[in-house]
């Protein structure tokens, strides 16, 4: 049975459609962050209320299905596993994303942070001993090539910052892989909320230690509010639900249409120019996203192991 064969074909191509809708909303997310921004609030600030209320929210969307179905929460030590992947590792990659800012330009490290899903292909060869086909190989390199060209030309370079921003890129590479293997037998809507809260406590514990400056108006307030539902609950529900219906390392190389929707997305919303290194990195992200997941469907047709 090949890796793909494990899952079932129509809930591949849901899986798909979650990464990339997941993709979409994770690039929505910084549009409301740069106004946040701009409206004084402070990053440890935005980040305690971003996770702090989509905890609260997604804990209430649990409620309420607990009351017409039951709620059967994991056992202790896989719940605690979860935790603290939201606490430690989740907050861990995004501390080192903002701090290479600091050091480094945007663009580089937007570059630097997307070679997670190369480092999703390693993890799974070496680390868990699962094979990996010459596909998901190739079509992760070519992925990450077309998603450096969409971010446009390197600003600058400095070890410090360069070290930083691989660091988030292996720290988003686990995250992805631990929270692919936590999901099965606990559902996409318990793992996200646990990890969110757990990300949640982290923050909270951080902006209150700093006092970070929250929002101080109401621009500021709606901006919180749009990270909090679009850029937290609906991005990492979808990206849960969608590492429940396909192999990590699959669910890497679709999520890399990410910074390409933030090229579209920064164009329509916001003015941007785009470069045409820019255009031909959104076309090569998006043929090879299209040509993993062609390939993929075809080779579940023909895969005996699926009953076709």
């Amino acid at each position: 049975m090949t890796a793909t064969a494990a899952f079932d074909a129509r809930a591949r191509r849901i899986g798909v459609l979650c990464i990339v809708g997941s993709a979409v909303a994770f690039a929505i997310a910084p549009v409301f962050g740069k106004v946040a921004f701009a409206h004084g609030v402070d990053s440890l600030a935005l980040l305690a209320l971003r996770f702090g209320s989509a905890a609260l929210l997604l804990w209430a969307v649990v409620a309420a299905r607990s009351v017409r179905r039951g709620l059967e929460l994991p056992p202790r030590a896989t719940a605690l596993r979860i935790l603290a992947l939201g606490s430690l590792v989740l907050p861990g990659e995004v501390i080192l994303y903002f701090t290479s800012l600091h050091h480094i330009g945007a663009g580089l490290a937007e570059v630097l942070l997307f070679l997670y899903p190369v480092w999703v292909v390693l993890i799974t060869a070496l680390g868990l001993r699962q094979p990996v086909s010459a596909l998901v190989v190739g079509c992760s390199v070519a992925a990450v090539a077309g998603a450096a060209l969409t971010v446009g030309g390197v600003e600058g370079v400095d070890v410090v910052g360069v070290l930083l921003a691989v660091g988030a890129s292996l720290g988003f590479a686990a995250y992805v892989v631990l929270s692919g293997r936590l999901v099965h037998g606990v559902g996409s809507l318990l793992t996200t909320v646990l990890v969110v809260s757990g990300a949640a406590v982290t923050f909270v514990v951080l902006a209150l230690a700093t006092g970070s400056q929250g929002p101080t108006d109401a621009a500021g307030w709606a901006a919180t509010a749009g990270l909090s539902v679009v850029g937290t609950v609906v991005s990492f529900l979808l990206l849960t639900a969608g590492l429940a219906r396909m192999p990590s390392t699959d669910a890497a190389v679709i999520s890399t249409v990410e910074p390409a929707v933030a090229v579209v997305l920064g164009a329509v919303l916001l003015g941007e120019q785009v470069a045409v290194v820019q255009v031909l990195g959104v076309v090569v992200v998006l043929g090879s996203v299209a040509f993993l997941v062609r390939q993929e469907s075809r080779a579940e047709i023909v895969d005996p192991a699926l009953g076709h």
